[in-house]
Formats: C-alpha cells, structure tokens, sequence
C-alpha cells in the first residue's frame, strides 16, 4: 500500500485535503478515489487512508484510526560521514535511513567535497531523500539530517557520548553494548593524519567490518548493518 509523509500532523478518523505536494504524488502513482494509502506525519505511528476525491486543485482523503506501528532500530546510531560526492551521498542517506539511522551528520574535513552553491538548498534536499527513503521502507519516524559541520565542531558535540571510529586497524565485527552510539566516518581517501589521530583519542571504540577496503557511501551502510542492533 503506498505510504505518503504529511508534513502536518495527521489527524486520525477524519476528512481532509492533503498537502499540495503530497496530492500531486498520489496524482504521479495515477491512484483513484476508493484506493487506500498510509500516512505518516514523522511523530510516530500511521494512519490508514482512503482516497476520498481526486480534483485538480485537491485529494481529499479519510483517515481511520492511528497504528502504533514503529519499525526503528533497536539501537539509535547517529553517522557522522565525511562530505562526499553528490549522488553518493544521496545513496548514503536512502541506506542509511532504510537500516534504521537516527540521524545523519555530514562533516567537513581535509579530504571532504565541497558543496557547491546553496548548502540550505541541499540540505532540504538529503532531507527529501530520508523522507522518501522512510515513505518506502516502512519508518515512520525520518532521521534527523543536519546541515553540514567542521569535525572539530563534532568533536566538541560528542564528548562524552560512546564514540565509534570505522577504522581499518580496528576490531572486527565490534558492536559496543549501548543504546545509542556516534559512528565517524570519513570522506573519499580517509581521514588526514591529525584527523584520525585526533578521532582515536576521542572515540572509544574502533572498528573493521571485513578485510577489504570499503568505499564511504558503503562503509556507513555496513555500519548501520552492524550497530543498528545492540
């Protein structure tokens, strides 16, 4: 069944106009009045729909009663990820958020990309993605995707927190027994010297996931795939 977020909350057992741009994505799917739908507004939960009215102005939709469905990782990880190319970090951002992240860091270091024009334009834009990615998966809670930071603006923002640096002289297969976890990683060709030198003396734990080198947009998937779950 197709699953649209609301940006507005979502009242339960009650008639409606949906959000203009969440009208015109029931208009792309080509969805009829009678089809039923699934809505989410990112507080928690969904809400069953039925489509009401199609008009050329607006969808009208009923809703039933509010599902305390939640579909989150056990463990909430939060990917700090070293800026890289466009369409990969867009791909970094959908997996991500399919594994269940709870929220997305990008970081400027020595080796980052650079963001070309309006970063709050492309911000809103990795945003777009997690929402679609969420609409998709079946979460029903988007994570968090920040503007960008300096590393040592993230530094100061963890200390404190159970740090984890993806590191190819870490533990294999390590996955620290808390609840929630800061996991760095860095951008195309690493982290410089005093980056890494300065990550190890911040995080507490290092980790390796299998004996090949991984490219970035992979190794924070396969992070996700390992810390998500305690």
């Amino acid at each position: 069944m197709p699953r649209f977020f609301c940006p507005q909350p979502v009242a339960p057992e009650a008639t409606f106009a949906l959000d203009v741009d969440v009208a015109q994505h029931v208009r792309v799917l080509r969805l009829r009045e009678g089809d039923g739908i699934v809505l989410f507004d990112g507080a928690g939960g969904e809400t069953p729909a039925t489509i009401v009215s199609i008009g050329k102005r607006e969808v009208t939709v009923a809703t039933g009663q509010h599902l305390d469905v939640e579909r989150e990782a056990a463990r909430q990880v939060t990917v700090y990820a070293g800026l890289i190319a466009n369409d990969r970090m867009d791909w970094m951002i959908q997996k991500a958020t399919e594994l269940g992240v709870a929220a997305i860091q990008p970081i400027y270091t020595d080796r980052s990309q650079r963001i070309p024009g309006d970063i709050a334009k492309r911000v809103d834009h990795w945003r777009a993605v997690a929402i679609a990615a969420c609409e998709q998966c079946g979460r029903n809670r988007i994570p968090n995707v920040h503007a960008p930071q300096r590393l040592v603006e993230a530094l100061a923002g963890t200390q404190g927190a159970t740090n984890a640096l993806l590191d190819a002289d870490g533990e294999h297969g390590c996955s620290p027994g808390t609840d929630a976890m800061n996991v760095f990683i860095g951008p195309e060709g690493g982290f410089a010297p005093h980056e890494r030198d300065a990550l190890l003396a911040h995080c507490g734990h290092k980790l390796r996931i299998g004996a090949t080198v991984l490219r970035a947009e992979t190794a924070a998937v396969a992070a996700m795939a390992l810390l998500g779950s305690p």
